[in-house]
Order: C-alpha cells, then structure tokens, then sequence
C-alpha cells in the first residue's frame, strides 16, 4: 500500500487554514478521508480532536475509533486509518516535533522527569477530555473564524498550554508517560518504533528517522536489542503476524499482504511458504480443518 506523507500533504495545501509557530503546525483540516484504509506518515507527533465525522485508527495490537468530540495523540510515523462515517472529515490537528515537547516539559517545574510509568504504549493515545482540554480545544477552533490571525507569542503559548495540561492533570498517564520519555532519551524506545510500525512498508532508513539515529546507529542498536539484523527481523515480525491474521480473520490473501506489510502478494506467498512450509491458502485449510 502506497503511504502518503500526511504532514507534507497539510503543510503545503492551500486549502487548509493554518498557522505555525516554532515547527509546531496548526491547522484546520476538512477534507474527505480518500479510500480505506489509507497509511499516512507524519515527521512529527500530532493532536487530533475532531469535530465532524470519525475515522478508524489501526495498529498492530489495537483498533481505536475516534468520532466528533474525540481527542488522540498520534506519534510520529505511519497510522492506518479508515473512514467510518459518511460525509466530511473535519479535525483540529496540531503538529509537534519531538524537540518542542521535550522543551516544555524541561522548563515545567512541577514535573517530575527521572520518573514515568513503565507500561509502554501504542503509536495512538485517545486523549480523556477534562474540561479544561474541552476549552481549549473549543478556544482553538474560535482562532479560524477570526478576521486576523493571533500573534505567534500567543499560539507558542497556546501550545505550551496543551503540554502542560495533559502532563500536570493526570487525567491522560499514557500521554504524559509518552511526553517524559521523549523529554528524558532524546531517542524514541527502538523497540517501540519497530512494533509501531513494521505492517508498513518503510525502508530502513525511515526506522533510523523515527527513533532520531543515523542509519549506521540504527544498525548497531538493532543488532544490540535483538541479535540479528533489521532485515531479518522485519520478515520473521511480519510473516508471524500474517501467520496471526490467518489463524484469527477472514482476510483474504490480498488484504493480509497489505495487512502484514508485504510489498506485494506472490512476494508474501513465496516467503511464507518458505518459512512455515505451507503456502498461506494450504495453511488457513489446514487450520480451518483443526476447528
């Protein structure tokens, strides 16, 4: 499956009202999900809080859906999403590099930065709305229907705003854990960048960006965390997680190629025949027989 480079995509399209500050983006973005699903990219961490329409997010282990009056925070790399309602798809969507966050959170004196929860967390964070989160993202969208555009001391603000009342009310911990960790490593978990994102058809070098490493850095980490190489892991991750889609779904071959990250479907069966000794259509039979 083609991915697009959502980020990109926002960032140079006339037709979305925004406003940027400090590599943050903001924009309004209405607009139709295209298809389903669609893999997006982004360089950067974003907010979404939606106003109008819904959509699906899908991740190796989970599912989240996300209708009018849903928040999430969605990590830097690639998200599957399908379009659930019919109609618009109409969304705030803030976009923050990694550095921002890391700085706010380290001039933030009421945070605690040697310490955050170990539970690890998906590349999707739905956000629990409290009333302040509710009022500011209504704040937000007042900004677009104004003649002029506020000052960029006041969006910088804003923004800092947004950090600081997700990570000090205690209501969103998997969001605040995910902001710690990138104000205290500097590098995203390489283990977490690997399971977020190996269904997608990234290339090597894509990995090494996610998790803020050199490709020759990326290399010997990988090498360190799982003995063998990115190669080789990624083929052995995917063809065990198709094998999963075949003993749990009702996905054909087709799907389950695009599913599990495979460029395309005779290069899935050739390799998975070579790994399990079954071709993917014998093995489902074979299983199917089991029940």
């Amino acid at each position: 499956m083609e991915i697009i480079d959502f980020y990109k995509f926002v960032e140079h399209n006339p037709l979305f009202r925004q406003m940027a500050v400090d590599d943050v983006l903001f924009t309004a973005y209405d607009c139709p999900l295209e298809g389903s699903p669609v893999d997006y990219s982004t360089e950067k961490n974003y907010f979404c809080y939606i106003f109008v329409g819904g959509g699906r997010w899908k991740t190796p282990t989970e599912e989240y859906t996300l209708k009018a009056g849903d928040a999430a925070f969605l990590k830097k790399g690639v998200h599957r999403v399908f379009k659930i309602l019919n109609g618009d798809f109409c969304a705030l969507l803030i976009f923050m590099p990694d550095e921002f966050i890391s700085s706010v959170l380290k001039n933030e004196t009421n945070l605690i930065l040697d310490k955050y929860l170990e539970e690890e967390t998906d590349s999707v964070i739905p956000l629990t709305l409290n009333e302040s989160l509710l009022a500011y993202f209504s704040s937000l969208m007042g900004y677009f229907s104004q003649t002029s555009k506020p000052s960029k001391s006041l969006l910088k603000l804003k923004f800092k705003e947004l950090i600081v009342n997700i990570a000090t009310s205690g209501d969103n911990p998997l969001a605040t854990k995910c902001f710690k960790e990138i104000a205290i490593t500097g590098k995203k978990s390489l283990k977490l960048v690997m399971e977020e994102n190996f269904i997608f058809n990234l290339k090597l070098k894509d990995f090494a960006h996610l998790s803020n490493r050199s490709l020759a850095s990326f290399n010997r980490d990988f090498v360190k965390l799982y003995g063998t190489t990115p190669g080789k892991w990624l083929k052995s991750k995917r063809l065990n997680y198709a094998k999963y889609l075949l003993e749990t779904t009702d996905l054909n071959i087709n799907e389950i190629t695009v599913e599990s990250g495979f460029e395309n479907t005779s290069h899935f069966i050739r390799a998975f025949k070579e790994h399990f000794s079954f071709a993917p259509l014998r093995f489902k039979k074979e299983q199917l027989s089991k029940v």
